[in-house]
């Protein structure tokens, strides 16, 4: 009888081609907690792109492992699976290069407010257009400071400082891991000498409301954030407070909640630009991906610990529960 991965969402087609090579692939019919609860009762690995509840992975009873596709871990269930033996694993850097550039874009946005160019050009005419240029900014020269220099950041930093000429000073846990382009800051020098500040760092408890009235108070007038983390790193009501003093402006990919409410005041502020949390989705990046999470499934089906894993303490007991389930650990 041939193993079965449960997707919460379709990945790259030629991949999943390849993973029906070796095992019935199923895409979860809903992401309603009581649906996917039932599907998920005989898979034998899970491969996750929507937010999945402890509760529901307390019905898995034969699941080997779980596969993240993508780096945040913060949708997938780690307590609950490390307690039922499961291993996780997922795939940092993956999208690097997908979410750098869409920092890099964000920043030439809000610098030389293409998107308000490109508006009032249809809506107002060539001279309302050109006017707005007026208060146009060059890069060079500018400073990023980047929260969060792990591979997004890294990938970030290489694009200002080499690309663009600017100035990068960074906040990590451990300076000493930064490139010797990027100056080490703390956060508190990251939001007071920063044009530009990016939040590319994971949510924990340290990160979590990192973004907020005080911090947000440090920025200088006319600078921009940027997050391309999670919502929870900035408190999304302190923020709209600071956009509302037109102190600072943003571009914003996740939210506190998403999708984002109809009646959120973020939607009729202009400085700001809101996007669908897509900042890690290409053509390319998903298929890099899918490669990534196809081949920890086909190592967990092999009787293999995925690489990297998230939660390593898990390791002899996976074993053990392998070992219960006749899987070929």
């Amino acid at each position: 009888m041939s193993a079965i991965v449960l997707l919460t969402n379709p990945i790259d087609p030629d991949e999943t081609a390849r993973l029906r090579e070796h095992a019935q692939v199923r895409v979860a019919s809903s992401m309603d907690p009581q649906a996917l609860a039932e599907e998920i009762r005989d898979a034998d690995v899970l491969i996750v792109r929507s937010p999945v509840s402890a509760e529901v992975l307390e019905h898995a009873h034969q699941l080997r492992g779980i596969v993240r596709h993508g780096a945040g871990v913060d949708i997938v269930p780690v307590v609950q699976a490390t307690v039922m033996g499961i291993p996780v694993s997922n795939t940092p850097g993956a999208n690097a290069i997908a979410v750098a550039e869409y920092a890099v874009g964000q920043m030439l946005l809000l610098s030389r407010r293409l998107h308000m160019v490109n508006a009032l050009l249809r809506s107002e005419g060539w001279s309302a257009s050109r006017a707005i240029s007026d208060h146009a900014a060059e890069l060079h020269g500018k400073t990023v400071g980047i929260i969060g220099v792990g591979a997004i950041g890294e990938a970030l930093a290489r694009m200002c400082h080499y690309g663009f000429g600017m100035s990068v000073i960074g906040y990590r846990r451990d300076p000493s891991k930064l490139p010797d382009y990027v100056g080490a800051a703390s956060i508190d020098d990251v939001f007071q000498m920063a044009d530009f500040v990016v939040l590319a760092c994971p949510l924990t408890a340290e990160t979590r409301g990192l973004a907020n009235r005080r911090t947000l108070g440090l920025m200088k007038q006319g600078t921009s954030i940027i997050n391309v983390s999670r919502g929870a790193v900035i408190n999304q009501s302190d923020l709209v407070d600071a956009l509302a003093q037109q102190k600072i402006s943003a571009a914003l990919d996740v939210f506190e909640s998403q999708p984002l409410p109809d009646d959120s005041p973020l939607r009729t502020m202009s400085n700001v630009i809101l996007s669908s949390h897509v900042a890690g989705i290409t053509n390319e990046s998903m298929r890099r991906i899918s490669q990534l999470c196809v081949s920890q499934t086909l190592d967990l089906l092999a009787g293999k610990l995925p690489t990297p894993l998230v939660n390593p303490e898990v390791t002899q007991r996976a074993l053990e529960r392998m070992a219960k389930l006749n899987a070929p650990f």
